[in-house]
């Protein structure tokens, strides 16, 4: 019977080596197959990060230890960020009611939904304790598609036209591996590996400098800023991060609005990017109630497509987020940001500053670019949200314990030659 029962549990049990490695390949697909295969397809991230997170669910499943799972989702949507998504979900699904497109906005949310739920099942399907083996993955995936997009524009500009990327993909990679490279970063702290992880750093940046778009060199610049300010004092820069990007959140309809005021002054002459967003505070006021209850979700995607939104009024997520749920819906939004930069602040000091980079380079990108609306970015988060999370719980045990050193001398049993011996007194016996 002792021998079975170690079969069961022991190293050699065979669903726990499934288990092993459903999680290691789901991983493999998230760390380093994603970050390159987006730079061949415009949708691979779409399917690939469903299957990595059924691969990763899978093998809580094989441990035996489904429980496990089922507590810890539990215990995290009865944590203040899941009642405040479970809020911002029934908003939006109770927006349905008076969207324009319901069609299209029922499509629209149960895909976003089916998307989060099965990245949140994922990071909570992490084992507690992230092997060293899975976590090199990261590193890996990023410094190959980092030089993947140099090689690219490298041959781009060396006119061999055989050898191009699909268009929109190399923007697209650029981004996802300047949020994922913080977090390979981190893991080479972890690790005392501080020189590799100035060299993957600089390798990103080069990267984001080179890309043939400019939209991953602000919010890569935007995270080493934040990263500076956040190397010495993580906990409080997470805590000032969390209210200023939150307050951004919460007052994006001011911006328009003082945009606009600036365009009524005399000899004033706003640039593009400010006159483009002073537009929308005319949208506002040909409905000001549906800044409190929003127009729907999906609605700015319907209003666009009939032309009642000008194809020149910019769109980023936090923009579509208030013309479709309103303050509402922002409000909650706001405090998921909040929650997730002070949540960020507090993983250590080896992690947060990485973390906090990470997220403000995300967060930037979301604010300033239209790509964030798009699904694959929804999918790219979640890939550095599983891949963030698997990071800061490999932080155990990584440096070697320092032997214990008594206070008082250490005493050695006397042998044979030395209770002879007169030249070699021996100790007394504590």
């Amino acid at each position: 019977m002792a021998f079975e029962s170690h079969n069961a549990t022991g190293p050699d049990d065979p669903a726990k080596a499934a288990a092993g490695m459903l999680l290691r390949f789901g991983f493999a697909i998230l760390a380093i197959v994603t970050p390159s295969a987006t730079l061949l397809s415009r949708w691979v991230i779409v399917v690939l990060v469903p299957i990595a997170a059924v691969l990763i669910i899978l093998a809580v499943l094989l441990r035996r230890d489904p429980a496990r799972l089922v507590d810890a989702c539990r215990d995290a949507l009865l944590s203040w960020p899941g009642v405040t998504a479970m809020l911002l979900v029934s908003w939006a699904l109770f927006s349905l009611l008076w969207t324009p497109a319901p069609g299209e906005a029922a499509a629209r949310f149960f895909k976003t939904i089916g998307v989060v739920l099965l990245g949140f099942m994922a990071v909570q399907a992490l084992p507690k304790k992230m092997r060293a083996t899975n976590l090199h993955l990261v590193t890996i995936g990023v410094a190959l598609g980092a030089v993947l997009l140099l090689a690219g524009r490298g041959f781009e500009l060396a006119g061999f036209a055989s050898i191009q990327f699909p268009a929109a993909t190399p923007g697209r990679a650029t981004v996802l591996i300047a949020c994922l490279g913080w977090a390979a970063a981190a893991w080479l702290m972890i690790k005392n590996r501080r020189l590799l992880a100035a060299i993957l750093l600089v390798l990103v940046f080069a990267a984001a400098l080179s890309g043939p778009t400019s939209e991953a060199i602000l919010p890569t610049g935007i995270g080493f800023l934040v990263f500076a300010l956040a190397w010495a004092v993580p906990e409080r820069a997470g805590r000032i991060l969390a209210a200023f990007f939150a307050l951004l959140v919460a007052i994006a309809p001011v911006l328009p609005l003082l945009a606009k005021l600036a365009s009524l002054i005399p000899g004033v002459t706003l640039g593009d990017a400010l006159a483009t967003r002073a537009l929308w505070w005319d949208l506002i006021l040909q409905d000001p109630l549906s800044l409190l209850t929003g127009r729907g979700i999906e609605a700015i995607g319907k209003a666009r497509q009939d032309g009642l939104v000008p194809a020149t009024v910019p769109s980023t997520l936090i923009s579509d987020l208030w013309f479709d749920l309103g303050l509402l819906g922002a409000l909650a939004t706001a405090f998921l940001v909040f929650l997730a930069f002070r949540a960020a602040g507090r993983f250590g000091l080896e992690v947060a500053p990485f973390a906090l980079a990470g997220l403000a380079s995300a967060f930037a990108f979301t604010f300033l670019e239209r790509g964030a609306t798009q699904t694959w970015w929804l999918n790219g988060m979640t890939v550095f949200a599983i891949v963030l999370m698997s990071v800061e719980r490999g932080r155990y045990r990584t440096v070697r314990p320092r032997a214990a050193i008594e206070n008082t001398r250490t005493r050695r049993e006397p042998s044979m030659r030395d209770r002879h011996d007169p030249m070699h007194p021996a100790e007394p016996i504590p």
